[in-house]
């Protein structure tokens, strides 16, 4: 089975933290939806007739949309694709957009899955990464939901923040935990370029919290979540039983997916392909029905590589089993002696026949992922 991304590239205000693709010009939000919804024509037979398990609203915010324009582009997909009955639809919203008019709205259209932008229930953190929500707000919207009657709710929050204590995070992570909701992403803040905070660091106007400490908050965030029954099942995020999101599994599980819209990924199991990152040159694309994507081939070392990335960020990790049946002997060699040493210097540990990340290896995910790489 496959999923579906569609991206809203919109944002009333942009984060101070944020790389995505998004721009301020809300005025033409419908001309993208009818953008969105050609390409979706355009590209209906892009999944080889696999069923959709997953359509997934991301950003941006797609929360700025009127119900009219989402209800257009879920009709779309159902339209030109086959979705299974209990298709798990997500909506990422941010919380000073959200009424429970909306809501009720969302549900009604066939919405069943809410992500919510918390961030932080602190008012200074959420002013210092450029969140227009308040702290009370959040909290408001998360009770909406839930009247809502939303039952599968996600909320992200973030660690790692210049100038956050430890006992700030502390009640952040309490209150996302004793919220009701059933999914929560805890990310550690990273400095993209091209951002606000990013400016700031490079000018020395802010620091990047240590080592010790952003250990510290991590191997919180992961021993207070599992005493409260969240599993973490990949890096940065963790569920109680039955709430693991089946969209974001598609990707670290290397399955077909088809993204939609400006700056969107997929992939198809041999190439790679992505849409144009500006508005303006993917509708015109769309009208022209080409240009406005580029795409690769994946070469063998091309997909271990991505199955690496992948797999060491979940908490299955990588098979021993599925290196052996599907990459040549030199990658194969070279995968065992990187897995066997890690597990020796015990970032890794060996368990049913897979190499997976302890909290020791998560930490350093990023260098240990280079150290796999086959070049």
């Amino acid at each position: 089975m496959a999923g579906i991304y569609l991206h809203i590239p919109f944002c009333k205000q942009k984060c101070s933290y944020c790389d995505f693709y998004s721009n301020t010009n809300i005025g033409i939000a419908q001309v993208l939806v009818d953008a969105e919804i050609e390409e979706l024509r355009l590209r209906q037979d892009y999944l080889k007739n696999e069923q959709v398990r997953t359509i997934y609203f991301g950003g941006g915010t797609p929360s700025v949309l009127k119900l009219e324009q989402v209800e257009l582009l879920l009709n779309a997909v159902y339209n030109k694709f086959e979705v299974i009955k209990d298709c798990e639809i997500t909506f990422e919203c941010n919380p000073d957009d959200l009424t429970t008019d909306y809501l009720n709205g969302l549900r009604k259209i066939g919405v069943n899955r809410i992500s919510i932008g918390v961030q932080s229930f602190d008012d200074d953190i959420l002013k210092f990464l450029g969140r227009r929500h308040s702290a009370e707000q959040a909290g408001l919207v998360i009770n909406q939901t839930l009247a809502a009657g939303f039952s599968n709710i996600s909320i992200d929050v973030m660690f790692g923040i210049p100038g956050m204590s430890f006992e700030c995070y502390q009640e952040t992570l309490l209150k996302a935990i004793h919220s009701g909701v059933q999914h929560i992403s805890a990310y550690q803040l990273t400095f993209e370029e091209h951002t606000v905070l990013y400016k700031k660091l490079i000018n020395n106007k802010i620091q990047e919290v240590g080592d010790e400490e952003s250990i510290n908050q991590f191997d919180y965030t992961i021993d207070k979540l599992n005493e409260f029954g969240f599993k973490q099942y990949e890096v940065s995020n963790y569920a109680k039983d039955g709430f693991m999101s089946k969209h974001n599994s598609l990707y670290w599980s290397n399955e077909n997916y088809l993204g939609i819209g400006p700056s969107a990924h997929s992939y198809d199991g041999d190439f790679r392909q992505w849409n144009t990152a500006n508005n303006t040159s993917y509708i015109n694309g769309i009208k022209l029905s080409e240009g406005y994507f580029d795409r690769e081939i994946l070469t063998e070392v091309d997909k271990f590589n991505e199955y690496i990335l992948t797999g060491l960020r979940t908490a299955r990790g990588v098979s021993y089993d599925y290196v052996e049946n599907n990459f040549n002997k030199n990658i194969g060699d070279h995968f065992y002696k990187i897995a066997n040493k890690l597990v020796d210097e015990c970032f890794i540990d060996y368990i049913g026949n897979s190499y997976v990340l302890n909290k020791k290896g998560i930490f350093i995910l990023d260098l240990l992922i280079k150290k796999f790489y086959f070049n």
